[in-house]
Formats: structure tokens, sequence, C-alpha cells
């Protein structure tokens, strides 16, 4: 681990946590960034550590500039923990802070509704097609094109919108010709792919 990489652990134990404390204790500036990017680095496998984090977060920041980040890195957590509700509540909240700031947005136009979908939370349904609907413009990669197409044919158990979330999913070329990896749909999503496949029938 390089010395700039102190704040982006993927791994937590009292060793990792006395050093990042040391460091973070000595920051002069960004503290609050620093928090926030170990706690979304920590969400998927360290989940509790990450809600601590984020909490302190809250507890001690001077500015909310770190908010959005701060709360998409709590609603991962709890999506890590399967606590769905909170997920969904925390992701709801995250969108009702990108209307106050609308330069800064995150991708929880996508993530509820896809949560919602997959998870069957019938009485988020007609919030989250509302989302999509709001918010197609946005769509730019294959990934976030087969969220938004999956998301609907999941809610709707709609045919043509699982046909071309799936097209979504054969993409292997990004938009972007330097970056042509990016934005593609991986492998974690094969169990929707799956679920997708026999809308299709």
């Amino acid at each position: 681990m390089s010395s700039e990489d102190w704040y982006r652990n993927k791994v937590w134990d009292s060793a990792v946590e006395e050093h990042f404390y040391s460091k973070l204790n000595r920051a002069r500036t960004q503290r609050e960034q620093y928090l926030v990017i170990q706690a979304l680095t920590l969400a998927e496998s360290h989940p509790l550590v990450t809600l601590r984090l984020i909490n302190e977060y809250f507890e001690s920041r001077k500015s909310e500039f770190e908010d959005l980040r701060a709360l998409l890195a709590k609603a991962n957590a709890f999506f890590a923990l399967a606590d769905f509700e909170k997920s969904v509540a925390t992701y709801k909240k995250i969108l009702d802070k990108e209307k106050e700031f609308p330069n800064y947005q995150t991708g929880a136009y996508l993530d509820y509704p896809y949560l919602v979908a997959t998870q069957r939370i019938d009485n988020e349904f007609a919030c989250a097609l509302d989302v999509l609907e709001k918010n197609v413009d946005r769509l730019t990669f294959p990934i976030q094109y087969f969220k938004w197409h999956a998301s609907r044919a999941l809610i709707n158990n709609d045919g043509v919108e699982a046909k071309k979330a799936l097209d979504a999913a054969k993409i292997k070329k990004s938009v972007f010709w330097f970056h042509q990896n990016v934005g593609l749909v991986g492998k974690e999503y094969n169990k929707t792919i799956k679920q997708l496949c026999k809308i299709c029938v």
C-alpha cells in the first residue's frame, strides 16, 4: 500500500484501524473526505465499520460537501447487511439531497429502483418507476441502460424492457474509446440476467 492509500483500506482489523486513525488525526485538511472514502471502500466487505465511520462523519463534519457520498456509503452498507428497508430509505434521502444540490449527483437514481425491483419491494414500485422516468436522460453507459430497463422489466414483468436490458448486457465495449471496459455489465448481474431471460420467454 502506498502512503496515499491509508484511507482506501480494503481490509480492516485493529492494526489497520489504528494506522488509519493515526493518519486521520494528523490530517490538517480533507478529514471528512478521508472518512467518507474509507467508508465507501469498506461498504461491501465491512458494512458495520462503514456505518460507524459514517456516523462519525455526520457527528463531526464542518460542511455538507461530502454528504451525498456519505449517504451512498450508508446505503451500500445497509444493502450488504440485507437491511433493504434502511437501504431504500437512505437512497431516497440521497435523491432528495440531489434535488437540493443538482450539481452533485450519484447513481442513486438507478441503484434505488434496481434494489426495489430485484428485491420485489412492491410498496416502492410506483416511486421507483417515477425516479427512472425522470432520469432517463442521464443514461450513458451500458450498465446504466441495463439497470434502467431491467428495473422496469422486473417491476412490470415487461418482456420488451427485459429484451432491452439484455441487449445492454451484451455490449462488450464502452462508448469511450480510451476506456472501453468502463460501464459494462459484469458477472455480478448474472442472476438478474437469468430473471430477465424468463420474462422474455
